[in-house]
């Protein structure tokens, strides 16, 4: 996150979820009236309990002695289409105000404005937006917030929920986040009130959003030489949900398998997730070898049974399938074939379109309802929106 107020350089940021179309509608519905700096949002077709919303210009914004209104919490303005007239609000906006406050799923424009109105929370955004942003997104009004804003950070930290310790408010400095979801916004709750986990993060210069998954999922792991590796990478959304799926994949394997401790320990030596992968393989390997010497049935080909399936959609039922799909998809499914009193509980489905083959195992929940647990494809790939779009029309379609 920003360390000063120079522009940042992060536009063009890869979200994790895609805006509502509707909303995405309403930058086309905009009116900027340069004389009365104000910009003028018609969401009366799109959301007609709102009506039109006005929204100050940036200069308006520094200058203005009226209350912050009480703007639409869950609207991600900054990440409309920059259409002219809408354009012509933003530009006003330094670079770096804009791109901070686009970090945030929600009280976008709430939190803009606070920070054009009061410089003291314009430096908090510069020194720690997710603090920033928590303060403005919670439910104290607006004197008490301007209150805190003359204070001590610790105070700030304390009063909206956090610890208030100077590691929170170094913690909350060390973060270099590219995005905020749900899932980010747990991560930090999780670190922050965790001692344990508060102190081992202390002597990492950085937190990007791939450190921060890791010392939330993976406490035992703060500070090796992974961690500390990972703190130091560009990443993206599906990158951190990839690494969380590739470590708990490494670790139910060894586990499954009861490999020597130094063994585990491996893992956290690396010193990129390439090699925990090769790490996985080797495992993987050493697994589909041990299955086949106690596999009793010669092994029809997978690949010829999914071709030749009158079904979209395949369970795999024997033994030797799930070995084959594991060698293929280099995933270790083989772990999770079912003990003979458990079969009644556990799927794995597999299916083929042009990207390769899928699959996904299933679990019984309650009353035949089977809860999806894994998607993965060719090369231990997470699947995307697609393979599990596909699973749900299947599953909508009573198959199961």
């Amino acid at each position: 996150m920003a360390q000063s107020s120079k522009p940042m350089g992060r536009v063009g940021h890869t979200f994790p979820n895609e805006l509502p179309r509707a909303q995405q509608l309403l930058a086309k519905h905009c009116y900027w009236d340069e004389e009365e700096q104000t910009l003028w949002i018609d969401a009366r077709k799109l959301f007609p309990n709102l009506g039109v919303i006005e929204v100050m210009g940036w200069d308006r914004m520094m200058f203005d002695s009226h209350p912050v209104p009480n703007y639409p919490s869950d609207w991600a303005v900054l990440q409309w289409s920059n259409y002219s007239q809408f354009s012509n609000w933003r530009k006003q906006v330094p670079p770096w105000v804009l791109d901070s406050c686009a970090l945030f799923p929600t009280h976008q424009l709430k939190l803009l404005h606070f920070c054009g109105k009061y410089p003291q929370l314009l430096e908090l955004l510069d020194h720690a937006p997710l603090l920033a942003w928590r303060l403005v997104s919670s439910k104290l009004a607006e004197p008490e917030i301007v209150a805190l804003l003359a204070g001590k950070r610790i105070d700030i930290v304390e009063q909206v929920g956090w610890p208030g310790k100077e590691s929170t408010v170094k913690f909350l400095r060390n973060l270099r986040l590219r995005w905020v979801n749900k899932e980010i916004a747990e991560q930090v709750e999780v670190c922050l009130l965790d001692d344990k986990r508060m102190q081992a993060l202390q002597d990492l210069p950085r937190i990007n959003s791939m450190a921060l998954s890791l010392a939330a999922r993976f406490p035992h792991l703060i500070g090796c030489r992974l961690h500390r590796s990972l703190a130091q990478l560009p990443c993206r959304p599906m990158q951190c949900k990839s690494m969380v799926a590739l470590l708990e994949d490494v670790y139910r394997l060894g586990e499954a398998h009861a490999f020597p401790q130094a063994e585990i320990d491996r893992i956290g030596e690396c010193r990129y997730l390439s090699d925990v992968t090769d790490i996985y393989q080797g495992w993987l390997n050493t697994a589909v070898e041990v299955a086949l010497q106690d596999s009793e049935h010669t092994m029809a080909s997978l690949a010829d049974k999914l071709a030749l399936s009158e079904n979209e959609f395949e369970e795999l039922i024997d033994f030797n399938d799930w070995i084959q799909l594991s060698v293929l998809q280099q995933h270790a499914w083989l772990i999770d074939f079912p003990e003979s009193e458990q079969a009644c509980q556990v799927k794995l489905i597999a299916w083929q379109d042009e990207t390769g083959v899928w699959a996904a195992l299933l679990q019984l929940v309650s009353n035949n309802q089977w809860h999806i647990t894994q998607v993965r494809g060719e090369e231990n790939v997470l699947g995307d929106a697609k393979p599990w779009s596909d699973l749900h029309l299947w599953q909508a379609h009573g198959k199961l």
